[in-house]
C-alpha cells in the first residue's frame, strides 16, 4: 500500500499525466479496420471485414473483444476507441506510480521518462492496442519481479494468465516473456508448472482453436500480408534498422533507456532482471528481423514499459545525487526530441520519414482526429477517407479497390466489399507474393489484382483470367465462404496451411 505522504505525489502525476493524453490523444486510420470488424458484428453479420467472407483482419483479438463491449454501449467509434484508451492507460500508470517502487524520486523519474517518450505517449491512445499490453506488461513485470522468491502455484498461474492475455492481445509480444517463462518452469516441479501454464494459456488457445474453424487460419490475415512476402530479409534488416535510426532522430530517450536498463540488469541484476531484459533484446530483434514497422516508435512503447520498471529497480539502489545526475540526463535527452511528446504535434520531419520510410502517424492524423479538435472539426474523425467511403456508399459500388480502409471502410458500411492493394483486406491477394522493386514500405507490400477477380467478387462467380490464381481462390474461397464444418472446407484448411496449393501461386 502507498504511504499517506505518497498520495499527493500520486494524484499530482496521475493527473498530470491525464492532462497530456487529453493534449495528445488520436485515432489512426488502422484503428477503424477494426471497428468495421466489430460493427458487423454488433450488426449480426459476424466478426468478418466484408460480410460475404470470414477474415481477421484485426491482429489484437482481445482489444478487438473489448472494444466490443464498449462499442454496443456507446454505438460511436470514436468515442470507443479514444475512451477505452485513455481509460487503460491511465489505469496502467496508476499501477505504475503506486506499485512501481517504493521510492518517491525513483516513481519521479520513472514517471518522467514515460511522459518524455513519443512512443510511449503517441500509443497511449490513437486507438490500436498498445494501451492494453501497456496494462498487462506492467502487471506482470511488477508481480514477477515482486513474487520471484515466492512463486506458488496461485502465483505461477496468475503470470502464466497475464502472459496468455498479452498473447492474445498481440501475438508477437509473447517474445518478451519467454526467458521469464522458462526461468518459472525450469527452476523447478517442471512438469507441474507446464500444466499451470498450459491452464493460464487457455484464453489463448481457445482464441487459436476458433480463429482455425471460423476463419480457417491460425494467424490473422495481416500475418499473411506482411511477413509472407518474399522479401529478402536482408532488404528487412536494413528497414528494420532505419527503424531503430528513426527512433533515435524522433524519439532519443526511448531506445538510450531500453538499452541502459539492459546494460544495468545484465551487469548487476538477479536473474528475474536479467530474463525480463533478455526478453526486451529478443522481442526488439524481431522488430529488426520484421523490418520494423511504418508507424514510428509503436512497437517499442511495450519495451520501453519494462524497461522503465527494471530501471527504477537499479535507481533505488544509488544516492540522491546520483539519481539527480539520472534525472538531469533523462530531462536533457527527453526535451532533445524533434517534437514534444507532451503537447499536440504542429510539424512532421519531412525530412526525415522521406528517408526512412517511416512516418510520425500522430503527427499525420491528429489535425482531423485530435481529441481537441473536437468543436473544430465535427464530427470526428474529420479525414477525406470518410467522405470518400460515404461517397462510395451513396454511389452503390459494389467492390471498392483502394488503401486507407479503415475510416473509408468503415463509413462505406457492410454492403460494398472493401479491399486493398496492400492484402489486409483479402484473403486471395494477402497469399500472392510481392513484386517489389526499390525501396520498400514496410506494412504496404503491393499485390497486383488478377485479371477478372474484380469481376469475380461483384458477380460471386469465378472470373480469373489465371487458371492457377482461379483454382487457388476456389479453395481459399471454400475456407472463408463455405460452409465451415463442411469436409471439403477442412481439406482445404488443412492443405492452405501446410502449403500444398502454395505451387499454384509460385509463377
Amino acid at each position: 500500500m502507498e504511504s499517506t505522504n505518497r498520495k499527493p505525489l500520486t494524484v499530482l502525476l496521475l493527473v498530470a499525466f491525464g492532462v497530456v493524453l487529453l493534449r495528445t490523444a488520436w485515432i489512426g486510420d488502422d484503428s477503424y479496420i477494426t471497428m468495421r470488424t466489430i460493427d458487423n458484428f454488433i450488426n449480426g453479420y459476424g466478426l468478418t471485414w466484408n460480410i460475404q467472407e470470414r477474415l481477421q483482419t484485426y491482429t489484437h483479438p482481445l482489444w478487438m473483444l473489448l472494444l466490443t463491449i464498449v462499442y454496443a454501449v456507446s454505438h460511436n467509434p470514436y468515442l470507443s476507441l479514444i475512451g477505452l484508451s485513455l481509460f487503460i492507460s491511465i489505469l496502467t500508470i496508476y499501477i505504475f506510480l503506486v506499485y512501481g517502487s517504493q521510492d518517491e524520486y525513483s516513481v519521479f523519474i520513472g514517471w518522467s521518462i514515460l511522459v518524455l517518450s513519443n512512443a510511449f505517449i503517441d500509443y497511449s491512445t490513437s486507438g490500436l492496442e498498445n494501451p492494453a499490453s501497456h496494462l498487462i506488461i506492467i502487471v506482470f513485470t511488477l508481480l514477477y519481479l515482486k513474487w520471484r522468491n515466492d512463486l506458488s502455484q496461485k502465483h505461477i498461474l496468475i503470470l502464466a494468465l497475464s502472459v496468455s492475455l498479452l498473447t492474445l492481445n498481440r501475438i508477437d509480444l509473447l517474445l518478451l516473456f519467454i526467458p521469464a517463462i522458462l526461468e518459472i518452469i525450469f527452476t523447478s516441479e517442471i512438469v507441474k508448472r507446464i500444466k499451470l501454464f498450459f491452464i493460464g494459456f487457455l484464453p489463448f488457445i481457445l482464441w487459436e482453436l476458433f480463429s482455425i474453424i471460423y476463419y480457417g487460419f491460425p494467424f490473422p490475415n495481416t500475418y499473411y500480408a506482411k511477413l509472407t512476402t518474399g522479401i529478402s530479409h536482408s532488404a528487412l534488416i536494413r528497414h528494420g534498422i532505419l527503424y531503430f535510426f528513426n527512433s533515435v532522430a524522433w524519439d532519443p530517450i526511448t531506445l538510450l533507456v531500453i538499452g541502459s536498463s539492459f546494460v544495468l540488469s545484465m551487469l548487476w541484476g538477479n536473474r528475474q532482471e536479467r530474463m525480463i531484459s533478455t526478453g526486451i533484446m529478443i522481442y526488439l530483434g524481431y522488430v529488426v528481423w520484421i523490418g520494423g514497422d511504418f508507424m514510428s516508435g509503436r512497437f517499442l512503447s511495450a519495451a520501453l514499459l519494462s524497461s522503465v520498471v527494471i530501471l527504477m529497480v537499479f535507481l533505488n539502489k544509488i544516492s540522491f545525487a546520483q539519481r539527480s545526475m539520472v534525472f538531469a540526463v533523462v530531462i536533457f535527452i527527453g526535451f532533445m526530441a524533434y517534437s514534444p511528446s507532451y503537447s499536440a504535434p504542429t510539424t512532421r520531419d519531412d525530412e526525415l520519414e522521406n528517408f526512412t520510410g517511416i512516418s510520425d502517424e500522430q503527427a499525420w492524423y491528429y489535425p482531423g482526429t485530435g481529441l481537441l479538435r473536437w468543436g473544430k472539426s465535427t464530427p470526428l474523425p474529420y479525414h477525406q477517407w470518410v467522405y470518400e467511403g460515404r461517397d462510395i456508399r451513396d454511389q452503390g459500388v459494389k467492390v471498392y479497390v483502394g488503401k486507407g480502409i479503415g475510416f473509408l471502410g468503415f463509413s462505406a458500411g457492410p454492403i460494398v466489399h472493401v479491399i486493398d492493394h496492400f492484402a489486409l483486406s483479402d484473403p486471395l491477394l494477402s497469399h500472392m507474393p510481392v513484386k517489389a522493386k526499390g525501396s520498400i514500405l514496410i506494412g504496404h507490400f503491393v499485390r497486383p489484382i488478377p485479371k477478372g477477380y474484380i469481376q469475380t467478387l461483384e458477380t460471386n462467380i469465378n472470373q480469373i483470367e489465371d487458371p492457377r490464381i482461379a483454382q487457388y481462390y476456389e479453395k481459399i474461397s471454400l475456407v472463408t465462404r463455405g460452409k465451415i464444418w463442411s469436409v471439403k472446407r477442412w481439406e482445404a484448411i488443412w492443405k492452405l496451411n501446410t502449403g500444398q496449393y502454395d505451387y499454384l501461386l509460385d509463377q
